[in-house]
C-alpha cells in the first residue's frame, strides 16, 4: 500500500474516512498541525501519528503526536476525529534550567537538545551563530521551544522540528530552496488568488537614536596674559590639553583634586581654568583642547528601488516617509542597520494570496516565481504555508499560501544593531537546578581475622594455665 496512517505503530489507514484529512505546514517554529477521522478503536492521546505516501519523492507528509481525539459518530463503526500537532510538544517534556556565559547560540541548542530533549537529533543545526553575552535568567525553567524562540529573537535566526525530529536552527539567510513550479499562464494550478495591500508602505526612513561620541575635535585659544578661564562651546568628553605645544594634566572640577592637575574642565558650567598652583599662561600663547563631542545619532536611509516603482505607478517621487526613534541605538551604524530592517519589511506593499496545484513537492520556507502579468503579479515570493488534503479519489491537493515579506527578515537584520544597543540586563538571580537521581548504598557484613600459632594460651583459670590445642 502506497499510502499509511500509523498511530502508534500501528497501521491504521484501512480505517481511514475519505476527504477527511487536512495537514498543515506552516513557516518556521509555527506549528504544524494535523486532522483526521478513523473508524474502530480509538485512538489515545500522545499516541504518535506517522503519515507518508511511498508513491511520492519525499514519502513522510507529517508526523507527530496525537493531543485531542473527539467521538463524532455514535454509530457502529464508532467514528473518531483526531487532531495532531507536530513533535513540538514531545520536545518541551522537560523545562531548562541553564545560564550560558559567551557560548554561541548553536552551541547553546546542541547542549540543551543533549540535556532535555532525549530521542531529538542536532543534525539540522548550523554552525556558525552569533555568540551571546549571557542568557541571565531567561531559561529559567522554560520550555526548550521558548529557550529556541529566545535565542532566534536575540540573534535573528530561525528554528523548527522536521518529521524525523531533527531540530532545524538556521540563519534565515539562506532559505529559499526552489518551489517545484514557476506559476505561468497554463500552468497546472488553479484558484489563483492575490491581494495587494499599501498599508504601512514607507521607503524612507529617519533614525532618530540616542547619543554617541564624535571623532576627536580641537578647540583653541590665544592667551591674552590675563585670562585664567576660557568658556567651552560644547561639552568636552575624553579631554587632551596643550599650553604653548607643552602637555599639560587636565582633570574635571569637582572629581579631581586639584593640587594634581594643572587645569580643570567644568562641565556644568561649561569652561576650562587653570588650577590655583598654575600659572597664567602668556599673552599669544596657543591654548589647544582636543576633546569628542556628543552628538544625536540621526541618519536617514532609503529604498531607491521602492521609491521608483510606486513613482512609476503613482506618479510624484514615490516617497512615503516614516521615523524611528530608539535611543539604544548609539552608533551611526546601528541607526543605520534597524532603519534597513525596517525598509526590507517595509518597504514595498504587503502582497499576498494562494492558489491550488496538485504538483507535489512543496515546502513552507520555499521561493515561488509567479510570472502573471495579466493578472497584475510578476514577482518573487515566499511560500508561506501548505495545506495538503487527500481527495476522496485518492490524489493528493496542495494549497499554497504565498506573501511578499520574508517571515523575520527585519529580525534577521537587527541582529546587526543587537552588538551595538545598551542592552538593559535583568538583576542578577541566583538560578535554583535540582539534580535528581539514585544514591546506592551497599551493606555487607566483613569477617576480620587475626592469624595466632599453637599453642593458645588461656590466663586467669582458677585451676591454673591451661594449654588447648598444644
Amino acid at each position: 500500500m502506497a499510502k499509511s496512517l500509523k498511530i502508534a505503530g500501528m497501521e491504521r489507514w484501512p480505517d481511514y474516512r475519505r476527504g477527511s484529512l487536512t495537514i498543515s505546514q506552516i513557516l518556521t517554529s509555527q506549528v504544524d498541525s494535523c486532522s483526521f477521522a478513523i473508524k474502530g478503536t480509538k485512538p489515545l492521546e500522545g499516541s504518535e501519528v506517522i503519515i507518508e505516501d511511498s508513491a511520492l519523492t519525499e514519502p513522510r507528509l507529517f508526523a507527530g503526536t496525537i493531543d485531542r481525539v473527539e467521538l463524532v459518530n455514535y454509530k457502529a463503526p464508532l467514528v473518531w476525529k483526531v487532531d495532531c500537532q507536530d513533535y513540538t510538544l514531545q520536545m518541551d517534556k522537560k523545562l531548562v534550567v541553564e545560564t550560558y556565559l559567551g557560548w554561541s547560540a548553536d552551541a547553546i541548542v546542541r547542549d540543551i537538545l543533549l540535556k532535555y530533549c532525549p530521542g531529538f537529533s542536532a543534525a539540522g543545526v548550523a554552525s556558525g551563530a552569533p555568540a551571546i553575552e549571557s542568557t541571565g535568567t531567561e531559561f529559567n525553567y522554560k520550555m526548550p521551544s521558548e529557550c529556541m524562540k529566545w535565542l532566534c529573537d536575540y540573534i535573528g535566526w530561525q528554528w523548527y522540528v522536521d518529521y524525523y525530529k531533527v531540530v532545524h536552527f538556521f540563519d534565515p539567510a539562506q532559505m529559499g530552496t526552489v518551489a517545484p513550479m514557476t506559476l505561468q499562464p497554463g500552468g497546472r494550478f488553479s484558484n489563483f488568488k492575490v491581494s495587494i495591500d499599501h498599508q504601512g508602505l514607507r521607503n524612507r526612513i529617519y533614525v532618530l537614536g540616542g547619543s554617541m561620541l564624535s571623532d576627536p575635535q580641537t578647540i583653541e585659544w590665544k592667551a591674552d596674559g590675563a585670562a585664567r578661564i576660557w568658556v567651552l562651546p560644547w561639552v568636552p568628553n575624553e579631554c587632551s590639553l596643550q599650553v604653548g605645544g607643552t602637555v599639560q594634566n587636565v582633570g574635571v572640577e569637582g572629581v579631581d583634586e586639584e593640587d594634581v592637575k594643572d587645569y580643570l574642565v567644568n562641565l556644568g558650567d561649561g569652561y576650562l581654568r587653570c588650577s590655583a598652583d598654575t600659572d597664567t599662561p602668556e599673552s599669544g600663547v596657543t591654548i589647544s583642547l582636543t576633546a569628542r563631542q556628543s552628538i544625536d545619532v540621526i541618519t536617514v536611509v532609503d529604498d531607491l528601488a521602492s521609491q521608483a516603482s510606486i513613482a512609476a505607478l503613482e506618479g510624484g517621487d514615490g516617497v512615503y516617509e516614516h521615523y524611528i526613534k530608539d535611543d539604544t541605538l548609539i552608533t551611526i551604524e546601528a541607526a543605520e542597520a534597524a532603519g534597513n530592517a525596517d525598509l526590507r519589511q517595509w518597504a514595498n506593499p504587503k502582497t499576498s494570496g494562494s492558489f491550488i496545484t496538485a504538483v507535489p513537492g512543496w515546502e513552507p520556507g520555499q521561493v515561488v516565481s509567479i510570472e502573471l502579468p495579466e493578472r497584475g503579479v510578476n514577482a518573487v515570493f515566499l511560500v508561506q504555508k501548505v495545506t495538503i488534503s487527500l481527495s476522496e479519489a485518492g490524489l493528493w491537493i496542495y494549497t499554497i499560501e504565498y506573501g511578499g515579506r520574508l517571515l523575520g527578515i527585519a529580525d534577521f537584520l537587527k541582529a546587526l544593531v543587537s552588538a551595538q544597543q545598551k542592552k538593559k540586563m535583568n538583576d542578577t538571580m541566583l538560578i535554583h537546578k535540582f539534580v535528581y537521581g539514585t544514591e546506592a548504598i551497599a551493606i555487607k557484613d566483613a569477617l576480620l581475622t587475626a592469624g595466632r600459632n599453637r599453642p593458645w594460651l588461656v590466663e586467669g583459670c582458677a585451676s591454673g594455665a591451661v594449654m588447648i590445642g598444644g
